[in-house]
């Protein structure tokens, strides 16, 4: 999945709190605004040192069909667990923070927005298990400390290790040395440890996003400054593309031993600082702690309105952190017509859907992408009874996460909803 729709969203947001913020350098030094490196995204099929850009394999942002179609099902899969790892209704589906000091207070801001969001589903758990000095050379050691405070955290939470599901995953090796590409596979080398140590930690993960470093141009210490920062994205992009391609970190049973969780790009955030990236996106000095490298509030913000963006957007992700119905029960009220059926599920070609009324006026039937855009509809002529069947082309639309549903011209009430699966 391209990082760019979801970065167009929150560049008005990002300007607007760039406005409002004092124009003073809080930052160690804010002369360095621009390293005159081209983020992965905008490299595309050009290079780094040798090294492809993209975020995919063969310079492509997007994810390749086969392995986000192996994320739907998986995404499909997941359901609300108790604390032993059982399925229950009645219990949570987990999200975790995993990574260092900046992941934490990244996270820290996400959780009240994505608890705010309407649309989160209310099964979904979200606890930070990320802590400050915990680098990627530190964890990636499963004896680590760090590890009985992931176990800590989600217990004051009310969870468990077994209860864990999706995992965001944030690290960067602290006060890394040495060349490109040599440290970045360093990086790797470590990110690899720590998905295997996800799985054997946490028993039910199923799913885990990355994001590597921000922009580290302004920071005058050796924690992890540029071109380190920038570098670490080659870290991830390799790491999913081994996945991809079959190397390592089996996800699926079936295939043998699973080793770690499926692994895809969460956002992608380097910017080159006051650069602007293809998408808009530029990281401003009074963005940064006086260290140059920990996020102050712009940054969390930001950071934070990106992964709820790509949460309520991805179509591995809609499954299961959007709520399954759209607006009200369709038990709500009487004489409403009512969505009974919907066939086949996951649909290719031809999604049926069987409605059923009373003394329901005219309507319209329509499908949405995940992203909120129309992308089919159908009038529904009013009656008084029985039940008809409407079918939908869905054969030109892409694989995802579509809502389905229907409202009458003249009730004000909230459209009745269902969500389903396109598949290819």
């Amino acid at each position: 999945m391209s990082t760019k729709p979801l970065l167009l969203l929150l560049v008005a947001a990002a300007i607007a709190l760039h406005a409002s913020t004092p124009k003073c350098a809080i930052a160690s030094d804010c002369t360095r605004d621009s390293t005159g490196l081209v983020p992965l995204m905008d490299l595309g099929p050009g290079s780094y040192l040798g090294a492809q850009g993209g975020l995919y394999p063969l310079g492509s942002n997007q994810r390749p069909p086969a392995h986000t179609a192996a994320g739907i099902s998986i995404a499909n899969a997941i359901t609300p667990l108790d604390t032993l790892g059982s399925p229950d209704p009645n219990g949570r589906i987990v999200l975790i923070s995993i990574g260092m000091s900046n992941t934490t207070q990244e996270f820290q801001a996400f959780i009240p927005k994505a608890n705010a969001a309407s649309r989160r589903n209310p099964r979904v758990l979200i606890v930070d298990c990320a802590v400050g000095g915990q680098a990627a050379n530190v964890i990636r050691n499963p004896n680590a400390a760090y590890w009985d405070s992931v176990s800590a955290r989600l217990s004051r939470a009310g969870s468990s290790n077994a209860q864990v599901q999706v995992v965001w995953l944030k690290e960067a090796n602290a006060s890394p040395t040495g060349a490109f590409p040599a440290s970045s596979e360093t990086l790797r080398t470590n990110l690899t440890s720590i998905v295997r140590i996800l799985k054997q930690k946490l028993p039910n993960v199923r799913l885990a996003y990355l994001t590597s470093r921000i922009y580290a141009g302004y920071a005058t210490t050796n924690l992890n400054p540029e071109p380190y920062a920038y570098e670490s994205g080659f870290a991830v992009k390799w790491l999913i593309e081994s996945q991809i391609r079959g190397d390592s970190l089996n996800y699926d049973s079936q295939r043998g031993p699973v080793e770690a969780p499926w692994l895809s790009w969460g956002p992608y955030l380097w910017a080159d600082g006051m650069q602007p990236r293809s998408d808009g996106l530029t990281w401003p000095c009074s963005y940064f702690a006086a260290d140059g490298t920990h996020p102050a509030l712009g940054a969390r913000n930001l950071v934070a309105d990106s992964l709820l963006a790509f949460f309520e957007r991805d179509s591995t992700t809609t499954p299961w952190f959007i709520t399954t119905v759209t607006a009200v029960s369709e038990a709500h009220g009487t004489g409403r017509r009512r969505i009974t059926r919907v066939y086949p599920v996951p649909a290719s070609r031809v999604l049926s859907v069987d409605a059923a009324f009373g003394s329901g006026g005219p309507g319209t039937l329509r499908l949405y992408s995940a992203s909120g855009k129309l992308v089919a509809s159908s009038p529904l002529p009013g009656s008084t009874t029985g039940t008809t069947t409407l079918r939908l082309d869905v054969s030109r639309l892409p694989s995802g996460v579509y809502y389905l549903d229907y409202r009458e011209e003249r009730d004000s009430r909230a459209p009745i909803g269902r969500r389903i699966v396109i598949a290819r």
